[in-house]
C-alpha cells in the first residue's frame, strides 16, 4: 500500500503543479454573502459555475466540475457525486458511485456495493430531495435501492447545519432527483444497457427514460417531468468456508486425536434475481416571479427471487477417524488430513421471494417578499416489505470419506475439500432432512411537515437569519410466522419430491481450487409452483404460515424539531464567513412486543415508552486564505436514534434443528438461533470536530485535506452470544446493546486534476486523475456484559483504518475512459461469543476492487457505453481467531460477481 500512496501523492503533486502553472487565474468563489446562500441545501438545484478556460467541458469533466462547486460553496463539509449526463452516474449503481467519495466505505456482496459508511460510521441518515425516506420499518433506505438512472446527484454531508434534518453520527446522504425547471424546455433522454453476470452466467438489462417540458401559460410557467428507471441484478456469490468452531474447544485439554482441527467446512452459493423499478415525477408551477408551487412523487420498488445453497461437511462424529494428518508450522493445529466415519454432510436450499413498495408524495411552496423567503413542505411516505421463504433441508444418504485442507498454500488460500468415491452431483445421494416455511411482513408510514424562513438582514457582518420547525409522525410494524418439520425419518430422496430437480449453476469461476462445485437442487419456479404439495409432505396446512403474535412488533414515534441559525461574515485581513445554529428535537418512541427469555423458553409482553430532548449546536467557519485557497473549521453535535429493529422487544426464535435428534444436544450444530432487539437502547451521541484545507486551482482541479474527530457515546453493537441450557439445545442469541465511550478520528486527502497545459497537444489534455485517501482510528468500549473479557476500547465494527481510491481518467468530446481502483484495509465485522465463552471479532481482510468504463459518442446526443466491474475478481476473505493467542483459520473466501455492461444513451 505504501507504494500506492507514494505514487498517488507524487502524481497529484505533478498534476497540481502543472495545472497551477497553466492557469492564469483559477475560478473565484462568489462573495461571502453570496456563498452563504449554500446552493448545496438538499432539494435545491445546483447552479454550476461556468468554465473559465477553453477546455471543452463534456460529461465526465462536467460532473466533476459540478461536484467541486458543491464542495467549494457549501456551508459545511460536503462531498458529492454528480451524474455526468441524464441517467448516468459514473458507476452502474448509486452505492458503488458513493464508494469513490473520500471517506466513504462500502461492503460488496450480492452483485453490488452496500453497507455505506461515512468516515467509518454506519449510522447515517438518508434523505430524498431533502426529505427523510426509509424502507418499511427501517429508519433509512439502502442507497443501492436507487437505480443509477434515477439520480441526478448524491450529496454526502460530513458535518451538519441546523437547517438540515438531523443526520446520523456518520453523516447524511441526500439523493437528489431532477425537476422540470432544471431544463430549458423539452427534453427526452434515456438509456438501455445489457449486463452479463459472469458467475451466474445470466444476461439482464438496466435502463431509464426521462421526459420533461415547461410552458409559459396564462397562469404562469408550468413544468412537468417524469423519469422511469429499472436496474436488474442476476448474481451468484460463491463462498468456501472453514468452520469457526474447533475441537478441542479453546482452553480444553487435548482429546484422543491430540491435535486441534476445525469442526468442518462448507460451501455457500448465494444467488438471486433482483430488480428495482423506480418512477419519480415532478410538477412545478410559478404563477409569479416570487412564488412557486411544486409536487414531487416517487415510487421505489424492490423485487427479489433469491436462492441460497449451503453444504456443511463435518470433521467430527463418534466414529470419526483421521489419517494423512499434516500439521501447520510445527504446531498442533491441522493443515490437512483425510477424514472417515465423520457425521453425515448436510445443508439446505433456501428459496425466497421478497418485495418492497415505497411511495412518497410531497408538495410545497416557496414565496419571497423583499428580504423574506418562506418555504413550506409536506410529505407522506408509505413503505411495505413482504417475504415468503421455503427451505428444503437435505442430508447425504451416507457419509463419504473426504480429503480436507483448511488453508491451501496457493491462490487465495482458504479451505477446500474433496469426496472419495462419492458423486455430490447425483440427486439420488440426497435425502430429505426437513422443510421450512416462513411468512414475513414489515410496514412503515410517515407524515412529515416543515416550515422554513430565511431573512436577508442587509448587514455585512450578519447577512442572513434562518429559522424553522418540523413535525414528524412515524408508525412501524413487523409480523412473522414460520414452521419447520424434520423429515429424515420419511426416507424420501430428491427424486421423490414434487419439484423439478436439476444442477445448480456452479460458482468459483475465478477459482479452480475447490474440486466439488456442482450440486443438484430444485428449480426456483418449481418450488413456488408446488409449495402446498411440499407443505403436505411436512404435514402443514395449505397457504402461508399465520403470523405469530409472540413475534409481532409495533412502534410509533412522534417528534418536533425547531432550529435557528445565523450566518455571519467579516474581514480581519482575510474574509471569514460561516454560521452558528441550534437544532432542538423532542422525541417520543413507543414500542410493543413480547420479550423472550432463552433460559426458560418463555415470552413476556412488553410495552415501553422512551422520551428525550436533544439540543444540537453547530458552528461552521470558512476563511478565504487566497483566491483559490480556503480553510474550514466546524463543530457539531449529532444524535442518532436506534433503528426500530434494534428497539424491537420481540424475538424471532428459530426451530430446533435435525442435528439435535441425530447427533445429540451436546453437539456444536445443535442450537436454536434467536434474533432479538433491546427496547432499553439509548440514542447514539457524538461531538464532532472538523478542520479542512481546500485548494481549487482550476474548474476541475482541486487538492483538499482534512482532519476530524468524533467523540461517540452509546454506539450500538450487534453481537452473538451462546446460552447453554442443560439437556436442551443451546440458544445462539443475536442482539444489540449500547457500548460505552468511543472515538473516531482520522485524516483524509483528495485530489482531482486534468493535464490542462496549453503547450500540450489537444488529445493529451484529456488525461486526468482522481485520488483520495482516508485514515481512520476508531475504537469504543464494548457493552458492559463483554467488557470483562475485552476491556478498554476495541475496534469499531465495519471500520477500515486505511482506504483509498485511485482513478485514471481520459475524456475528449467523442471518447472517454475511466479505470478506478478502490481499496480498504482489514476491519472487524461483528463480535461473536460462540465457543467456550471466547469473545473475538470476525474480521474481513483487506480488499481491492477495480472497475473500468468507456464511452464513445459517434454522433451528437448518442453515446455507446461499456462497463466492466470487478476486473480483478478478487474475493472477500474473512477470518476469526479461535483462542486468546490469536490463532485462526481462514473463515470465508467469497468470490463476488464480475459484470460486463454494454449499452446506449440518447438525449434529444
Amino acid at each position: 500500500m505504501r507504494q500506492w500512496l507514494i505514487a498517488t501523492v507524487s502524481a497529484g503533486a505533478f498534476f497540481a503543479a502543472t495545472n497551477a502553472a497553466a492557469q492564469s487565474e483559477a475560478p473565484k468563489p462568489e462573495t461571502a454573502a453570496d456563498t452563504a446562500a449554500n446552493p448545496a441545501t438538499p432539494g435545491d438545484a445546483i447552479q454550476d459555475d461556468a468554465p473559465t478556460d477553453d477546455v471543452v467541458v463534456t460529461g465526465l469533466r462536467r460532473s466533476l466540475q459540478s461536484a467541486q462547486n458543491i464542495k467549494r460553496n457549501a456551508e459545511g463539509i460536503v462531498d458529492s457525486i454528480v451524474a455526468e449526463d441524464i441517467g448516468k452516474l459514473p458507476d452502474v449503481t448509486a452505492s458503488a458511485a458513493l464508494a469513490r467519495v473520500t471517506g466513504v466505505q462500502v461492503t460488496r456482496a450480492a452483485g453490488e456495493a452496500a453497507g455505506v459508511q461515512i468516515r467509518g460510521l454506519p449510522d447515517i441518515s438518508t434523505t430524498y430531495n431533502g426529505r427523510e425516506i426509509f424502507t418499511a420499518e427501517n429508519r433509512f433506505v439502502a442507497i443501492q435501492d436507487f437505480p443509477a438512472g434515477a439520480v441526478q446527484a448524491l450529496e454526502v454531508y460530513k458535518s451538519s447545519t441546523a437547517n438540515l434534518i438531523e443526520g446520523g453520527i456518520g453523516g447524511q446522504v441526500n439523493v437528489r432527483s431532477r425537476r422540470p425547471f432544471d431544463f430549458d424546455g423539452f427534453q427526452l433522454s434515456g438509456s438501455l444497457n445489457g449486463v452479463h453476470w459472469e458467475q451466474s452466467q445470466r444476461l439482464d438489462y438496466n435502463g431509464n427514460l426521462l421526459v420533461t417540458d415547461r410552458w409559459d401559460t396564462g397562469i404562469g410557467e408550468i413544468g412537468v417531468l417524469v423519469n422511469a428507471a429499472i436496474s436488474n441484478i442476476d448474481y451468484l456469490d460463491a463462498t468456501r468456508e472453514v468452520d469457526r468452531f474447533v475441537t478441542p474447544e479453546p482452553g480444553a485439554p487435548a482429546d484422543a486425536a491430540g491435535f486441534t482441527r476445525p469442526n468442518g467446512q462448507g460451501i455457500f452459493y448465494g444467488s438471486g434475481n433482483r430488480w428495482r423499478p423506480s418512477v419519480n415525477a415532478a410538477v412545478q408551477w410559478r404563477p409569479a416571479s416570487n412564488l412557486e408551487f411544486y409536487v414531487d412523487g416517487l415510487f421505489q420498488g424492490y423485487r427479489a427471487e433469491d436462492r441460497n445453497h449451503w453444504l456443511f461437511v463435518p470433521t467430527f462424529g463418534d466414529g470419526a477417524q483421521y489419517s494423512n494428518v499434516v500439521l501447520r508450522n510445527g504446531s498442533n493445529s491441522v493443515q490437512s488430513m483425510t477424514v472417515t466415519g465423520a457425521s453425515t454432510p448436510d445443508g439446505y436450499d433456501a428459496f425466497t421471494k421478497a418485495r418492497t413498495d415505497t411511495y412518497q408524495l410531497a408538495g410545497g411552496a416557496i414565496w419571497t417578499a423583499g428580504r423574506l423567503k418562506l418555504t413550506g413542505d409536506v410529505a407522506y411516505t408509505d413503505s411495505t416489505y413482504t417475504q415468503q421463504s421455503a427451505n428444503i433441508d437435505y442430508a447425504f444418504t451416507r457419509s463419504p470419506t473426504r480429503n480436507v485442507d483448511f488453508d491451501i498454500a496457493r491462490g487465495q488460500g482458504g479451505g477446500v475439500f474433496d469426496f472419495v468415491d462419492f458423486d455430490a452431483s447425483d440427486p439420488n445421494n440426497y435425502a430429505l432432512r426437513g422443510l421450512f416455511d416462513a411468512n414475513f411482513r414489515a410496514t412503515g408510514k410517515d407524515w412529515q411537515a416543515r416550515l422554513d424562513a430565511e431573512y436577508d438582514m442587509g448587514l455585512d457582518f450578519l447577512p442572513k437569519l434562518q429559522a424553522g420547525v418540523r413535525f414528524n409522525t412515524r408508525d412501524a410494524a413487523r409480523y412473522n410466522g414460520q414452521r419447520y418439520a424434520g423429515l429424515i425419518q420419511t426416507g424420501l430422496t430428491y427424486p421423490d419430491l414434487p419439484v423439478q430437480i436439476g444442477p445448480i449453476t456452479r460458482g468459483f469461476r475465478f477459482d479452480n481450487d475447490q474440486p466439488v462445485t456442482v450440486f443438484p437442487g430444485a428449480t426456483f419456479d418449481s418450488v413456488y409452483d408446488n409449495r402446498d404439495a411440499l407443505r403436505a409432505i411436512a404435514g402443514f396446512g395449505a397457504g402461508n404460515p399465520a403470523f405469530n403474535d409472540q413475534e409481532t412488533f409495533t412502534a410509533s414515534e412522534r417528534s418536533w424539531a425547531g432550529y435557528a441559525q445565523a450566518k455571519y461574515a467579516f474581514d480581519i485581513g482575510l474574509p471569514i464567513e460561516g454560521n452558528l445554529g441550534l437544532r432542538v428535537i423532542n422525541t417520543r418512541t413507543q414500542v410493543q412486543g413480547n420479550s423472550y427469555d432463552a433460559t426458560s423458553d418463555t415470552f413476556t409482553p412488553v410495552a415501553q415508552t422512551n422520551r428525550y430532548t436533544d439540543y444540537l449546536p453547530n458552528a461552521n467557519l470558512r476563511a478565504t486564505l487566497a483566491n483559490n485557497l480556503q480553510l474550514r473549521l466546524a463543530f457539531t453535535q449529532t444524535r442518532t436514534r436506534p433503528n426500530f429493529i434494534d428497539l424491537n422487544p420481540s424475538s424471532n426464535v428459530g426451530t430446533v434443528p435435525t442435528a439435535c435428534s441425530t447427533e445429540g444436544v451436546d453437539t456444536v450444530n445443535c442450537f436454536v438461533p434467536v434474533t432479538s432487539g433491546n427496547p432499553n437502547l439509548s440514542p447514539l451521541r457524538s461531538n464532532n470536530y472538523d478542520l479542512s484545507l481546500e485548494y481549487y486551482y482550476a474548474t476541475t482541479g482541486s487538492l483538499t485535506a482534512g482532519v476530524f474527530r468524533r467523540d461517540v457515546n452509546n454506539f450500538i453493537f450487534r453481537s452473538t452470544t451462546n446460552i447453554e441450557i442443560a439437556d436442551a439445545p443451546d440458544r445462539r442469541v443475536n442482539s444489540p446493546s449500547n457500548g460505552g465511550k468511543g472515538r473516531v478520528q482520522g485524516a483524509e486527502v483528495a485530489f482531482t486534476g486534468f493535464l490542462d497545459i496549453g503547450s500540450l497537444p489537444e488529445w493529451a489534455r484529456g488525461f486526468g486523475m482522481q485520488a483520495n485517501y482516508t485514515y481512520l482510528d476508531a475504537a469504543t468500549e464494548l457493552a458492559p456484559e463483554f467488557r470483562d473479557r475485552l476491556p478498554g476500547q476495541q475496534p469499531f465494527p465495519g471500520v477500515s483504518k486505511h482506504s483509498f481510491n485511485l482513478v485514471g481518467l481520459y475524456e475528449r468530446p467523442v471518447f472517454s475512459a475511466r479505470l478506478a481502483y478502490n481499496w480498504r484495509s482489514r476491519f472487524a465485522t461483528e463480535y461473536q461469543d460462540l465457543q467456550a465463552g471466547f469473545l473475538s471479532p470476525l474480521y474481513q481482510k483487506s480488499l481491492g476492487v477495480m472497475d473500468f468504463s468507456t464511452t464513445v459518442t459517434p454522433v451528437p446526443n448518442v453515446t455507446i457505453a461499456f462497463d466492466l466491474l470487478n476486473v480483478l475478481g478478487t474475493p472477500v476473505r474473512n477470518e476469526r481467531a479461535y483462542n486468546s493467542a490469536g490463532d485462526s483459520y481462514p473463515f470465508q473466501v467469497r468470490y463476488i460477481e464480475r459484470t460486463y455492461s454494454l449499452g446506449v444513451r440518447f438525449r434529444f
